[in-house]
Formats: structure tokens, sequence, C-alpha cells
């Protein structure tokens, strides 16, 4: 009897417990559902441009004219990862629904102002959105707001660079190549390559003179110009030209490189044992220090843009001689070239590896993001992604303005990588052997 009664008090105990633990999980699943429960927000942010000089400090001054519609606006949860997309409408208004939080806010894309194409790229970091922000709201925040320096597109873009060397701290064979990427043709006659300032990506970034204002310029240790007269050197669309620091057939002296001796110029500094009699020479037209053995880019990953100056205007030599075109650091005395951001056509950072992105040294007009190979004399090199063809079969090179998606790294250098034409005055057709 004894047993029987312990056994209905042990079933009782059970369907009370049952009954208890079924009761928690409703209550429970109830709690749950009412936290996940998250009503979604609508939000804007406006996106605006600034032409011409920007003062250092203060507020920047939108131009009312540049219209922005049609800008990609990505709105990133910091915490969960979540990714919101809409475009700005006809008032460089973007308007979405997010869940509340903070948000890093993503601005990329192109505009067309006064006939011209320009890339728009920008990132507001910590943006926090926790009730709805009407489109008159964002017009009127500073924190919803993004003003970006436009930068123009070009058609010559810079297609691949090797320049991290190969073993053993093998690095004459660096190289640079250069693409029409547009539909028409271009002259590279008085078109400039520049290393930017400083050598090496780093967090102790310059600091210039309140005077050149904020954005501005870009900065140069180096300015190389493609020689002509005007229409010399035409570079018609899916063309490309090739720049060597040292152009001849590098594995004579180290098998691990490669031959570059093909190339459209070099860039000789004065070394008699370096120089290839069967390649012109670009013409030299700035430098901060002048080293006569080589030019000699980091193989951490150097900064560079192509740039133009517009009609009228002509950059040689005596150019960087006025003060007017070169500044010094403040407190510093080393001299380097001031570059106009409206006259530049293309920017490459390149990175000592992609944890690096936080040292950027050149602005996001520039180059919005960074490329590397993640080492040194590796022997890789960087390219850009190819998205299609042309009716030729020449690529169509990805370009945002953001080497971080634009770019990708390649097991070693290739000339006219993806099928690119050389150029009919080129000399590697004829006296390059």
């Amino acid at each position: 009897m004894k047993a029987i009664m312990k056994k209905i008090y042990a079933l009782l105990i059970s369907v009370v417990f049952v009954s208890f633990l079924a009761s928690s999980c409703i209550d429970m699943m109830k709690d749950v559902k009412d936290v996940e429960k998250i009503e979604p927000i609508s939000v804007s942010f406006k996106v605006c441009a600034a032409t011409g000089f920007i003062p250092k400090g203060g507020s920047v001054t939108p131009d009312p004219n540049f219209n922005t519609q049609g800008v990609t606006v990505t709105f990133t949860n910091v915490k969960t990862g979540q990714v919101f997309t809409t475009t700005t409408n006809s008032n460089s208004v973007a308007t979405t629904d997010v869940e509340p939080g903070v948000y890093s806010i993503g601005v990329s894309g192109t505009a067309t102002h006064e006939g011209f194409k320009y890339f728009i790229n920008g990132n507001k970091p910590a943006v926090s959105l926790y009730k709805t922000v009407t489109p008159e709201e964002a017009a009127s925040r500073e924190d919803l707001t993004l003003v970006v320096r436009p930068a123009k597109v070009g058609a010559l873009c810079i297609s691949e660079i090797y320049y991290c060397g190969v073993a053993s701290y093998y690095f004459r064979d660096q190289t640079y190549q250069f693409y029409n990427n547009g539909s028409e043709t271009l002259y590279l006659d008085g078109v400039c390559f520049a290393q930017l300032h400083p050598n090496i990506a780093t967090a102790n970034l310059p600091t210039w003179p309140d005077s050149d204002g904020d954005g501005n310029y870009v900065y140069s240790m180096m300015v190389w110009q493609f020689p002509g007269s005007g229409t010399d050197y035409p570079l018609a669309p899916g063309e490309s030209i090739v720049v060597s620091q040292e152009p001849r057939d590098h594995t004579v002296n180290n098998p691990n490189s490669y031959d570059n001796s093909k190339s459209e110029w070099q860039t000789w500094t004065g070394n008699a044992s370096r120089y290839n009699p069967d390649v012109p020479n670009m013409n030299c037209i700035f430098y901060t220090s002048w080293n006569s053995m080589q030019w000699l880019t980091s193989v951490f990953g150097a900064a560079f843009c192509v740039f133009k100056a517009p009609a009228g205007t002509v950059v040689d030599e005596n150019y960087y001689k006025d003060p007017a075109h070169y500044q010094s650091e403040v407190n510093k005395t080393p001299k380097y070239a001031k570059i106009p951001a409206d006259w530049v056509w293309d920017g490459v950072e390149l990175l000592t590896n992609m944890n690096s992105l936080h040292m950027k040294r050149i602005p996001g007009f520039v180059d919005a993001g960074g490329t590397s190979v993640e080492a040194t004399y590796c022997g890789k090199t960087v390219s850009r992604k190819v998205i299609g063809r042309n009716a030729n079969g020449t690529p169509i090179y990805q370009d945002t303005n953001n080497s971080t998606e634009d770019f990708q790294v390649n097991d070693h250098p290739t000339l006219r990588r993806n099928g690119e034409l050389v150029p009919s005055w080129s000399p590697s057709l004829s006296t390059v052997k």
C-alpha cells in the first residue's frame, strides 16, 4: 500500500512540475516574442557635395547646384551587422526603414555635374538612430548629412601595380600599368603620375598649414610626367601602357622575377648601369629627395595618383619652382608638390596589410579604400577586377574609386593582363627585344 501511495505521490509531483514547466515555457515564449518584436523606424539621410576651396575647420558649405540623386546609401548596424540599402532621391535624400540602433552609414556612387562625371564616396561611422527621422530633419542635422568632396572620373586608370619585389630582397622590377577604361581616345601628353606623401601608411598623418584648407590638395614626394606636345601619344579605348623602374628581363638577375622589358617608359634617375636605351624616359618634374640609384617606392605599399592640369595651365619643372605650388608640413622643412583635388583622375592606396585601413594616408576622394598583397618580397601584384568586355574583347575594369572593392591580388605580375592592347606607337612593337 505504501509503495502504491509513493507512486501516486511521485506522479502528482511530476504532473505539477510539468504543468509548472509548461506554464513557465509559455510565459518565456511570450517574453521572447515581446523582446524580438522590434518595430522598424523610418529614417532619412542627406548627401551633399562640396566643390571649390574648403577651409580648414568649421562647417563645409555644400554646393547647392550639385545634385547627388541616385547615390547608394548603406546603413550598417554596428552591433548586428544587418544592412539596409537605399538610394538618394531628386533632393539628394535617402529614406528607408531600419531597426533602432547605431549605424555606420556609407555613401557610394556617381553623379553628373556641368558635363563631368564624378565619384561620390564617404562614410559616417557611428550614427544613433532610435526614432523616426524625416527628410526635412535630416537636411537640418549635421550627424544625418554627409558633405563629400566629389572626385572627377577619368578614363585613364591605374590597372595594375607590382611593388613588393621578390625573394631575396629584389625590387628593381617594380612596374606600373595604365589603361584607357573609357570609350574615347585620350592623350597621355602632359599627364602626371605621382607618388603621394607619406611614403608608408601611418596613423601619424601630416599636418598641413591651415591656409591649404581641408581636402583641397594631395601632396606628392615625386611627380613623373609623360612627354609630348599635346597629341603625340594617343591611347585608344582598350589600350594600355607600362612604366617600369627598370625595364629588362629580370629573370637574368633573379629567377623569381619576370620580364618587363616591353615597357613604354622607364623611370630612370641617372644610374647608367640600370639604363635601358631601348625604352624612353619619363620626365621627373618634382622630387622631395633624389636617389640617383633608382626610383624605389616602398615594398610595404605606397600611394599614387594620376592627374592632369586643366587647359591653359602648364605643369613642368618650372611650375614646381613656384612656392605657391609646393608645401611643407607644419614645423618641417621638406617640400611636397601640391596637387589640386580637381586635377586628380585616379588614385590607389597600397597598404602594408588590410588591417591598416585605419592608417590610410590619402583622402577618400582619391581612394575611398585601399589594397594590399599583405607581404613583402612575395612576388604578388594587385590589379583591377574585370566586370565586362568591350566589343573587341578588351576588358572593362571596375572603377568605383574604392580600391578595397576594385582590386584583386594575383600570384605574379603580368603585362597587359586580360587582353589589353598595345598602342601603335609603342617602342615594344619594334625596338625592344
